[in-house]
């Protein structure tokens, strides 16, 4: 086997062998990006999830009508879901998380929409 890349069929070799490996860490990435693990990311798509800390004095904010309102604490933020004022599709963010989320995929938030149907 040679090993002289001076031949443009080595070259060739070589291209298409990164080609691939640039195709499988593309995948790879996707897959990762795209695995749901309780607790984190729960239920998004390929967004860098919520980096969820358990549910405690926390401040919260809220995108209500188009106006960021917060900080809330959990507790006017559980008084906001009881009431109806922030659905599923209402964005949310606190200190830990990477961007604004929506609600829906915050395990903390999504218990309280799962409470209130009770």
């Amino acid at each position: 086997m040679s090993t002289d890349f001076s031949s443009i069929d080595r070259l060739v070799e070589f291209g298409m062998g990164l080609a691939v490996a640039k195709q499988m860490i593309s995948t790879m990435n996707t897959v990762m990006n795209n695995t749901q693990v309780a607790g984190v990311n729960a239920g998004t798509t390929g967004q860098t999830g919520a980096v969820s800390a358990p549910y405690t004095s926390e401040k919260w904010y809220v995108a209500i009508d188009n106006r960021q309102a917060g900080p809330l604490t959990p507790a006017e933020v559980e008084h906001l879901v009881a009431n109806g004022t922030i659905h599923d599709n209402t964005l949310i963010w606190r200190a830990g998380m990477t961007g604004w989320q929506m609600a829906c995929n915050i395990p903390e938030i999504n218990k309280l929409f799962l409470l209130n149907k009770i």
